[in-house]
């Protein structure tokens, strides 16, 4: 990714333009000046950053971010117009999504495929080519099939379908691959366990935390963007051929249930380990088993139809991958689909694929859905309609320990919730409200508490890119981090509401970064209830936010709007748009300022950079929060005024002014 100062962005991004005040200076060398802040980067601790125990473990967007916090928004800008411009490819996706893992691999949807085609095109019958793999592994030896016949399964629907059974070949391989390493013992129940209920032994072996770094992540994302190509090329198949034959066929292999239905009937499937399902024509409704501790790789195809997805078994879906991988891919219709744990788009040590083509649909689930990843990586892409998403806890964008979850909704009205309703993880700052952990959220695992072995957080993605939308959380959400982690939330356009109570709207926290990014020009509504919110960071942490324009309406409780606190980096930015402040807490810690948690300590003189701009239209602020004013400058609260020093380094600035950062790609190709 291209990286550019924040200095070049600024230069670029005003192009000289004269501004209301004159002589001209661009508002972000100003404030930082205002500010007194030591850094112009914004990075609040890089050398304690670098002296982590689990240095190693950071991911490359997470220190890129924490390295220049003032470049973010354009970094943050790019990386979700990456994701836009591939919404329609989720092999694309898959591959973007694992890029950000760090693994250092790029394999087009073409490679690999030659040698099969050609292989089965020149087999007697290429389905049973495509299944000879399975009879040569332990768990199929002297395995023979009862395969129909080509009056019952014609091509060319039989070559499609035995080149995914082929490419599931290669996939196994890379599966094996990825996870030769692993210690032996280490079961879906005991993963589980330990990195989703958070209960291990005190040293126990096997231990999830140190099998994170044996996983050979490239041969984890080649084997995943393998089949994702396969079923790519099989869905356009069947999207494009005006006539399938009516087929109703069921094979049960050693790596689990085939199901092929193109009647167009209206079926009910009640399935345990599913292999490979291609349901073509009619509402149907798929009930998942809990799954056996072998199985390894699902895939689900379905064309049309108003479908049912429903399960109560942790990971059993076929979108959900536990050692393994998971694909469910629905065409077209307003679809329904029910989780508890571990469902809809959640990767523990695995890939994750979950795409719903279009339709107004229901997404429901409890904790660790909704793409979510631990150990791998999590893509779940919606197409236009408005969709419904709600959980508990730890759902709809989140990036856990080594792993990247994305979220795309392309269209519609949708709707985010991450309710209280049951209350299943009681939040330590809220204890009757629900630890969010959502709709955008990295998290790492903090040992401090337990036996000293901390784990770095993942990436967590959330991109909606079109529509009234309205996200709805409680604590840890909306573009927020968690040790060592980043979360993103990138909306753009519409009218949206925004609300949580504590940590949210691009936050950060214990050495994490949190990023909200609203582009366009809609009329917005944000609501926290309590702290550290927009643009707010805590514990050498980064907060971003950042609303291109429209007339927005922002309240707060504290800590919030631009906060540094005990030395982090708050960054709040509003564009043009008549907008309105409130602030519940007196007195009013917000709108610009930096706030250290105790004095006396060598965190005195570390970075603690809060900054606050509205940077055009009539603002209102609060009458008690009397430092900031409409078309005013001003600088935060000191307890040591005559120190000076970079821990309180706090400014605000409402005026006039152009965006002091590109928020997309500053140039375009060139025309033909």
């Amino acid at each position: 990714m291209l990286r550019l100062s924040a200095a070049f962005l600024i230069a670029l991004a005003l192009g000289g333009r004269a501004g209301a005040q004159a002589p001209y200076q661009p508002p972000l060398p100003e404030l930082l000046q205002q500010a007194g802040a030591a850094t112009r980067s914004g990075a609040p601790d890089p050398a304690g950053l670098d002296a982590s125990p689990t240095r190693e473990q950071q991911l490359p967007f997470f220190r890129a971010v924490m390295a220049a916090p003032l470049d973010a928004p354009y970094r943050a800008g790019v990386l979700g117009d990456s994701f836009k411009a591939e919404a329609g490819s989720p092999h694309a996706l898959i591959g973007r999504a694992g890029a950000l893992t760090g693994a250092r691999l790029r394999r087009p949807i073409e490679l690999g495929m030659p040698a099969i085609e050609a292989r089965l095109r020149a087999a007697p019958d290429p389905l049973a080519a495509g299944l000879a793999w399975m009879a040569a592994t332990p768990s199929g030896a002297g395995w023979v099939p009862v395969l129909p016949d080509h009056a019952q399964l014609p091509d060319p629907l039989r070559l499609e379908l035995a080149r995914v059974l082929a490419a599931m070949a290669q996939s196994h391989a890379f599966l094996q691959r990825a996870f030769e390493r692993f210690p032996p013992g280490v079961t879906p129940q005991l993963l589980r366990r330990q990195a989703f209920e958070g209960r291990l032994g005190l040293f126990e072996t096997p231990d999830y935390r140190q099998l994170l770094s044996l996983v050979e992540r490239e041969a984890l994302l080649g084997g995943m963007l393998d089949l994702v190509g396969a079923i790519e090329r099989l869905q356009q198949f069947v999207k494009s051929e005006p006539a399938l034959p009516p087929v109703a066929w069921s094979l049960q292999t050693p790596f689990g249930w085939i199901v092929v239905d193109t009647t167009g009937s209206d079926n009910r499937h009640q399935l345990k380990d599913p292999l490979l399902v291609l349901d073509v024509g009619g509402d149907d409704e798929y009930e998942f088993l809990a799954p056996g501790d072998a199985h390894r790789m699902s895939v689900l195809l379905d064309h049309r139809g108003n479908d049912r997805y429903a399960t109560t078994a942790a990971g059993a879906d076929a979108s959900s991958a536990t050692l393994g991988y998971g694909i469910l891919w629905d065409t077209e219709g307003d679809d329904r689909y029910e989780g508890g744990v571990q469902a809809q788009a959640s990767a523990l040590f695995g890939a994750a694929l979950l795409v719903d083509g279009g339709g107004s649909n229901r997404f429901v689930a409890s904790s660790r859905s909704q793409a979510h990843a631990v150990g791998g990586i999590a893509v779940l892409a919606s197409g236009g309609g408005a969709d419904a998403f709600t959980a508990q806890t730890y759902s709809q964008a989140t990036g856990g320990p080594q792993g990247v979850a994305v979220l795309v909704d392309t269209g519609g009205d949708d709707r985010y919730t991450l309710n209280n309703t049951p209350l299943v993880r009681p939040s330590p700052q809220l204890p009757e409200r629900n630890t969010s952990m959502g709709q955008g959220a990295g998290y790492g695992g903090r040992g401090d508490f337990f036996d000293g072995r901390s784990v770095a957080g993942g990436v967590g993605l959330l991109l909606d890119l079109a529509g009234d939308d309205r996200y709805e959380a409680q604590v840890f959400a909306q573009g927020v981090g968690y040790y060592e982690g980043l979360g993103l939330l990138l909306d753009d356009g519409g009218n949206d509401r925004f609300e949580a109570a504590w940590y949210a709207m691009g936050a950060g926290a214990h050495y994490a970064a949190g990023i909200l990014l609203k582009r366009g020009g809609g009329d917005d509504v944000y609501r926290s209830s309590h702290e550290v919110a927009l643009g707010a960071g805590h514990d050498l942490s980064v907060g971003v936010f950042v609303d291109e324009g429209g007339n927005d309406d922002y309240a707060v409780g504290q800590l919030s709007l631009g906060v540094g606190h005990a030395n982090s980096t708050g960054l709040f930015v509003d564009g043009v748009g008549n907008d309105r402040y409130a602030v519940m807490s007196a007195p009013c810690r917000a709108l610009g300022a930096a706030y250290q948690h105790q004095w006396g300590n060598a965190r005195e003189t570390l970075p603690n950079l809060g900054l606050f701009m509205d940077l055009g239209g009539v603002d209102s602020y609060p009458a008690h929060c009397a430092h900031a004013a409409n078309d005013s400058r001003w600088s935060g609260p000191r307890v040591w005024p005559k120190l000076r020093l970079a821990s309180e380094a706090g400014a605000g600035i409402d005026g006039d002014w152009p965006l002091p950062f590109a928020l997309r790609l500053l140039t375009r190709p060139a025309s033909p």
